[in-house]
């Protein structure tokens, strides 16, 4: 297995990074972890108990957004293997910055002994953030599936809705899925937050803490946070 553990890492814009980093934390229950004195663009979000799995990142240009980091033993080996199936090497600085088939970025990094899911967050009812989408060109929709299955060792979960395909991936604290996007989407990546029966309490605290809700649909509501940022709250039980 090439993925140890996966992180979401939220990529913030400077002039909006207090006022969202702000927000992701109360939202995930966590503590803004000690910032790295080499490499101050990152805050961890430290969870009340288990190994961190969100991540905040200051960025200099560029819309509000979400990556993938997944966690490997050996990054120059991960990163030959990626490649191979067909990944493009954007950048290796320490760690390696790639992108799938169908264009969305992610990036490699040391694996540090990851094992312990966090607990949910209670605030108002159970629910947690573990998942992150990759949202791909239709046209490259199977093609990021079966890389992601061959990268990972992770077999492809049945398809039960046409756009989406998840894996039979070990439990961790974040998810993976693959969501095919429609004509002229462009490749990006997003959080979704699991929250069962109680996601019109959800909704109701996210907008109290600055969130809009922009589309509701049968089993999710797409909202973006107080900087724009686009995020879904799903019915699935957390």
């Amino acid at each position: 297995m090439t993925a140890r553990w996966l992180q979401a890492v939220i990529d913030i814009p400077a002039e909006s990074f207090e006022e969202a980093s702000e927000f992701w934390r109360t939202v995930s229950e966590s503590s803004f972890g000690a910032v790295h004195p080499d490499h101050d663009e990152f805050v961890h979000l430290i969870p009340p108990a288990g190994d961190m799995h969100l991540e905040l990142q200051r960025i200099d240009d560029g819309p509000a957004g979400v990556h993938l980091d997944v966690l490997v033993e050996d990054i120059a080996e991960s990163a030959r293997r990626a490649i191979d199936l067909g990944a493009q090497l954007v950048a290796h600085p320490g760690h390696a910055v790639l992108k799938t088939p169908g264009g969305v970025q992610f990036c490699l990094v040391p694996f540090g002994g990851e094992s312990e899911r966090a607990p949910t967050v209670e605030d108002p009812v159970p629910h947690a953030v573990d998942q992150i989408c990759l949202d791909v060109p239709a046209e490259h929709f199977d093609e990021d599936v079966d890389f992601w299955s061959a990268f990972t060792g992770w077999e492809p979960n049945p398809q039960v809705l046409d756009e989406f395909r998840s894996f039979a991936q070990p439990r961790l604290a974040i998810r993976l899925l693959v969501q095919r996007l429609g004509e002229g989407g462009s490749a990006h990546s997003h959080l979704d937050l699991a929250c069962g029966d109680g996601i019109a309490a959800v909704i109701e605290r996210h907008l109290a803490l600055g969130a809009t809700v922009v589309e509701a649909h049968q089993y999710w509501t797409v909202m973006t946070d107080p900087t724009g940022m686009t995020y879904c709250l799903t019915h699935r039980q957390p």
